[in-house]
Order: C-alpha cells, then sequence, then structure tokens
C-alpha cells in the first residue's frame, strides 16, 4: 500500500510535470506565435513606410518633372516671343530703310529731272535766242543796206507804195 500509494504520489507528480511541459510548449508556442505575428506586422509596417515613402518620393519627382517641363515650355514660349519680336524689328527697320532708299532714289531722280529739264530750257532759250539774235541780225543788215545804198531804198518805198496801191485797189 505504500508502493501504491509511492507509485500513485508519482504517477501524478508525472501527470503534473507532462502537464506544465505542455502548458509551457503551448505558452512557448503562443510566444512564438506572438512573435511572429509581431514580426509580420512589423514587417508590413515598414513595407508600408516604404511604399509610401516610394510614392511621396515618385510624386515629389512628378512635380519636379512637370516643374522643369513647364519650366522648359516657358523659355521656349519666352524665346519664341523674343525671336518673333525680333525679326518684327528687323522686318520694320528693312521696311524703313527700303523705304528711305526708294525716298532717296525718288530724290535723285527728281533732282536729276529737273536739272536736265532746266538744261533743255537753257538750250532751247539760247536756241530762240540765237535764232532771234540771227534774225535781227539779218533785219538790221537788210534795213542797214537799204538805208546806205540809195537803188535798193528807192526800188523798196516804191516796192511797199505799189503793194499799198494793190491792196487798197482790190478793196
Amino acid at each position: 500500500e505504500r508502493q501504491q500509494a509511492l507509485y500513485e504520489e508519482q504517477r501524478k507528480l508525472v501527470q503534473q510535470q507532462a502537464q506544465a511541459k505542455a502548458q509551457m510548449a503551448r505558452y512557448e508556442d503562443e510566444l512564438a506565435r506572438k512573435r511572429m505575428q509581431a514580426e509580420h506586422e512589423a514587417q508590413r509596417h515598414q513595407d508600408r513606410e516604404l511604399v509610401k515613402m516610394q510614392e511621396e518620393s515618385s510624386t515629389r519627382k512628378e512635380k519636379s518633372r512637370r516643374a522643369t517641363e513647364e519650366q522648359i515650355q516657358a523659355q521656349l514660349r519666352q524665346t519664341d516671343k523674343e525671336r518673333a519680336e525680333l525679326e518684327r524689328e528687323t522686318l520694320r527697320v528693312k521696311a524703313m530703310a527700303e523705304a528711305e532708299g526708294r525716298a532717296h532714289e525718288a530724290k535723285l531722280a527728281e533732282e536729276v529731272n529737273k536739272r536736265m529739264l532746266l538744261e533743255r530750257a537753257n538750250a532751247e532759250r539760247e536756241k530762240w535766242l540765237a535764232a532771234i539774235n540771227t534774225t535781227f541780225d539779218h533785219i538790221g543788215g537788210g534795213l542797214r543796206a537799204l538805208l546806205t545804198d540809195q537803188n535798193k531804198l528807192i526800188i523798196a518805198v516804191g516796192g511797199a507804195t505799189a503793194l499799198a496801191a494793190g491792196i487798197y485797189t482790190t478793196r
């Protein structure tokens, strides 16, 4: 009986140890699961943070790219505007130079025409003066010849009288 009680006590002790060991195994298993769960949660959190940082980085890069693109477009527009302004100014200066050139040519042509007209008028005047002088020289020479030669004077007076008489009688 004593052995039976000892055996019974030993069996209870082994059973308690087995229960304690099983409970300890469950507790360790639960701790391991919780630790793994916490590690998984920490990894997921870290992954979310990484994704968030990558998205923010991507957003910043996109904003930077857009800002750079807008700046390039603005510079292109400004360059085009300046080029157009320069072309307008060049055309304006060219048109003014051409107009000044045409005005200068017209002025020179007008001066040449005026000079040629003046030369023609002077030549025409000199021709008429020469013709008038020649005519008066001939008339003067003829009158001198009439007045100095008695025969010619008598013939001229007689001819003029006969002409006047002929005109008077025909009326």
